[in-house]
């Protein structure tokens, strides 16, 4: 395994063109069509690949963010990136984190700041099995971090008991430190998959799973895909397409990953008792996003209003945004009501909708 260093660069929000909008009417022609059940894809890489931990070339990339809800922004929210070649997947984080440290050995990175990746590429009826399959066979449950202590170091590991998935051929990880965190790239080579081939429209399995250790031991732990039950089997994984370029005709499949909810009630509020709904905005492609509007229904499915989420930026470097609406608490009893998120692009429209995941992804169970 080689790892590779950084090199410096600058990130800014997303703004919508004017040829950015002309560009949406002809944008979706030519599109793979997502396979049933995919949640998320993959795009071709458009330039040379160098893994140092700048992200410079995953700025068109499919983009999962993670934690935009958490109490803790400036160590928890994070950026997942995912892209493809003929030679290799690769993934990308960026991370907001104050804290920054992988303190484990060289053989259980995921008690530090980690990823542990989850890669299933099998074509057969094994896909997504119920359970982690020994020896060389097309899936992978593995690690990596951008740092050996609080150094940028990265670093590479198979899971214990699991160590003949892959020969570990041309894998790298490269990192940097940002302003507020960090980036981090990890090349992953079909070599050590012989038995895929990669083009477009093939369906993968991934889950990514993001560890924090607060520069202790581990303290938290976010899923994109799935949730701790990918540990035990890669049936929790979602199914991710390889595509050429990420298209707004993908967005209806790909909205829950690309654009989490949650909804709650303050605790303490300035106004009469509300309830609230946050969404992740993308990371990229924030231009094709006119609006997001929160539509709350009875159990019915009527609708009891409509409500327009604001925009908020919470670190301009590296674009992380999510939009919020409140509405009354009587409008939604709790219990008797869903909360649904209908994105439209600037023309009015309708991109994908998104309800609340109700599925526990830290140390212990419960939403």
């Amino acid at each position: 395994m080689r790892t590779g260093m950084s090199r410096a660069t600058a990130a800014v929000v997303g703004t919508i063109t004017i040829a950015a909008v002309l560009a949406l009417g002809t944008s979706g022609v030519g599109a793979e069509p997502l396979a049933p059940g995919v949640r998320g894809v993959a795009t071709r890489t458009v330039a040379e690949m160098k893994i140092d931990g700048d992200l410079a070339e995953f700025r068109q990339a499919f983009a999962t963010p993670v934690e935009y809800f958490n109490a803790d922004l400036k160590n928890r929210a994070a950026q997942f990136f995912y892209m493809w070649d003929d030679e290799a997947f690769y993934a990308g984080l960026r991370t907001l984190d104050e804290r920054q440290a992988d303190n484990a050995d060289d053989n259980h990175l995921w008690e530090g700041d980690a990823v542990e990746w989850y890669f299933d590429t099998r074509q057969n009826d094994d896909f997504r099995s119920a359970t982690w399959p020994h020896g060389a066979l097309g899936a992978v449950h593995c690690y990596w971090t951008g740092y050996t202590k609080d150094q940028i170091a990265p670093r590479f590991c198979l899971r214990p008991q699991f160590l003949d998935q892959i020969p570990k051929v041309g894998v790298v990880v490269g990192a940097r430190k940002i302003a507020k965190g960090a980036e981090v790239e990890f090349k992953l080579p079909w070599a050590n998959f012989p038995g895929f081939k990669p083009q477009a429209g093939a369906v993968i399995g991934i889950d990514a799973e993001l560890c924090y250790s607060d520069g202790a031991g581990r303290t938290g732990r976010s899923f994109v895909f799935g949730s701790p039950l990918s540990v035990q089997q890669p049936a929790s994984l979602g199914k991710v397409q390889l595509v050429e370029a990420f298209k707004p005709s993908h967005w209806k499949q790909c909205g829950p990953t690309l654009m989490p909810l949650r909804c709650d009630t303050g605790w303490e509020q300035p106004v009469k008792a509300a309830a609230s709904g946050c969404i992740a905005l993308p990371v990229n492609h924030a231009e094709t996003v006119g609006k997001v509007v929160f539509r709350i229904t009875d159990l019915d499915g009527k609708i009891l209003g409509d409500f327009e989420a604001k925009p908020e930026v919470f670190e301009a470097v590296g674009n992380f945004v999510r939009a919020a609406a409140s509405w009354p608490a009587d409008l939604a009893v709790p219990g008797g009501h869903q909360v649904t998120a209908i994105v439209y692009d600037p023309a009015g429209v309708e991109l994908t909708r998104i309800a609340p995941r109700l599925v526990s992804v830290n140390m212990v169970p419960g939403y």
